[in-house]
């Protein structure tokens, strides 16, 4: 069985960036602007440190013209700085947003995209986190942590070479005593965050899903397992909770930095007095030193603190990376056929079964002409809405072919496809927003105009004026009926104007009255298309003309004679 590609609560996090690299197509020049805008406004940063030495030196030997030049191009650099540094977080945040917008539109469209059986095998949930939180998350760090954490590294790596060129004999005492305890610290921090951030991710999605997954249940709820669903929800939380004391006992191993700071600043002072008492280093020099040695360490801090937030980030990005890995496996148009208007539906020895069950249907190979009428029948389980999916192409079979005149399914273009072969689910899912909104909703992105004509052709005019507002009516899922919401999707079908019209069930559970306005609709749509319905109830099989009886798929004419409009009998049936 070719079951879907799964996302995984712990994704590869090895080259992550690599592979993002892609979504900055069409962003390298801001980028590049971005850096530049960094490098010299921490350059003129450290600058300010450099300069304040300067005007120290030049003020113990009574200098006066060269202490006002220096004081002028000292606050010229303070200026310089504080413009720059707002200009370079202003488009390292900006671009940052323009490259996430684009992730989360590539995202979007991946998991629309997706294959049912991907879409079937998730949790929503669990989905909704890695399209919403996860980009969400990594907006949030974009905005607030990656311009500080690229402010700090840049002034610490030009603070450590201005002071080099100060005093490589310190400079080099100063990293020898700091360097080493601070990345142990730093390194066995980072090997933990990576599980840690990954387990708080994934309990937080599992969160998630128990909300999103009560949402349309609590009729359900509240009548029978809201004790059951508390206890399910509780788990998830502990779980939740669990993950996230573990993250704040592994960030907490960052503040043994502190302890490391403290010793290093005190022998800088020593060694500095010493050093200015023998003559060996000037007193401007050591305010230099003790002034960028306590910005080093501030700006080690802030890396440092900024660390967790960048390896959450990173899991983040792994995650988000893996659900596009995931929905990009799967079955894609390898061409990109021109369907003909009309053509013939066929399956070639199709084989399809569901993740970890048997075959629904074995070796099945069937032939539907087109302008034909076939009727799909079976009792509950028998596969026939598997079947229904298959022809629409909703579904690929896991073996053998489903053509529709003569081109392989799998390999149409899935637009193509959809304005083609149209499939009516027996549930309908509106969005919240007005008829007229819900009604283009279609392959062919129809103007109101076309839609209103199609209304018309339909007989559907009058139960949209029926409605408060008419085509600007706010509608739902929740404020439709079942009956109303499948008019929605027989006029979404009849504005694409398919080839191909298959219909699940389209009038089981709603009354007479509403059942008899969709038969209506569906007769005016069905004229010379080619027709599939898959019914249980024997009324529906008076409009096939060829009978497949599941599970079996045994393919018989219907008989024509008739009892007020119901089949005395289906042959093989």
């Amino acid at each position: 069985m070719a079951d879907p590609t799964l996302l995984t609560d712990l994704p590869d996090q090895r080259a992550v960036l690599r592979r993002a690299a892609a979504f900055l197509a069409g962003h390298r020049l801001a980028l590049a602007a971005t850096v530049l805008l960094n490098l010299t406004g921490a350059a003129a940063a450290v600058g300010v440190t450099a300069a304040i030495g300067r005007v120290v030196d030049v003020a113990g030997g009574g200098d006066r013209p060269e202490l006002l030049r220096r004081v002028l191009l000292l606050l010229a650099l303070v200026t310089g700085s504080a413009v720059l540094a707002w200009l370079s977080r202003y488009w390292l945040v900006r671009t940052g947003e323009h490259v996430l917008a684009g992730l989360r539109e590539r995202a979007a469209a991946a998991v629309g995209a997706a294959p049912l059986r991907f879409l079937e095998a998730h949790r929503s949930g669990e989905l909704l986190r890695r399209l919403t939180g996860e980009i969400n998350g990594l907006a949030s760090f974009a905005a607030a942590t990656l311009p500080d954490l690229a402010t700090a590294a840049t002034v610490l790596v030009l603070t450590v070479a201005m002071l080099a060129l100060h005093s490589w004999p310190l400079t080099a005492l100063l990293l020898l005593a700091f360097l080493p305890p601070a990345l142990l610290i730093v390194r066995a921090f980072h090997r933990r965050a990576g599980a840690v951030y990954a387990e708080v991710a994934s309990a937080e999605a599992a969160v998630a899903s128990g909300f999103a997954e009560s949402l349309p249940a609590q009729e359900q709820l509240r009548i029978s397992s809201v004790p059951r669903w508390l206890e399910r929800f509780a788990r998830d939380n502990a779980r939740l909770q669990q993950a996230q004391s573990t993250e704040v006992r592994t960030e907490l191993r960052l503040n043994q930095l502190a302890l490391a700071q403290a010793g290093c600043v005190a022998g800088l002072l020593v060694v500095s007095a010493v050093m200015v008492g023998h003559g060996v280093l000037s007193v401007g020099v050591a305010v230099v030193f003790v002034l960028a040695t306590r910005d080093i360490f501030h700006r080690f801090e802030d890396l440092a603190g900024a660390v967790g937030d960048a390896r959450e980030a990173h899991v983040r990005l792994a995650r988000l990376l893996d659900l596009l890995r995931a929905t990009g496996e799967e079955h894609r148009p390898a061409a990109r056929a021109e369907l003909p208007p009309r053509g013939e539906l066929s399956l070639e020895n199709v084989t399809f079964g569901y993740r970890n069950g048997p075959p629904v249907l074995d070796a099945l190979t069937l032939a539907v002409d087109s302008g034909e009428r076939l009727v799909i029948a079976g009792e509950t389980g028998s596969g026939k809405s598997t079947l229904g999916k298959l022809l629409a192409g909703l579904y690929t079979p896991d073996r053998g072919t489903v053509r529709f005149a003569g081109h392989d399914l799998a390999t149409v273009d899935p637009d193509r496809l959809r304005s083609r072969i149209v499939l009516v689910p027996q549930e309908v899912p509106l969005v919240d927003g007005t008829l007229a909104e819900n009604l283009a909703m279609t392959a062919g992105r129809p103007d109101r105009a076309a839609v209103a004509r199609t209304l018309g052709l339909l007989g559907l005019t009058e139960w949209v004026d029926s409605l408060p507002y008419g085509l600007d009516t706010a509608v739902s899922t929740r404020t439709l009926s079942a009956g109303e919401r499948q008019l929605v999707a027989v006029a979404r079908a009849a504005l694409t104007d398919p080839a191909v019209l298959i219909l699940d069930e389209a009038t089981a559970g709603v009354d007479h009255a509403t059942a008899a306005r969709i038969e209506e609709a569906l007769s005016t749509l069905a004229a010379d298309r080619t027709l599939v319905v898959i019914a249980h109830r024997a009324d529906t099989l008076a409009r096939g003309r060829r009978l497949l009886r599941m599970p079996g798929g045994r393919l018989t004419d219907v008989v024509q004679e008739e009892t007020d409009g119901v089949p005395k009998r289906a042959a093989g049936g």
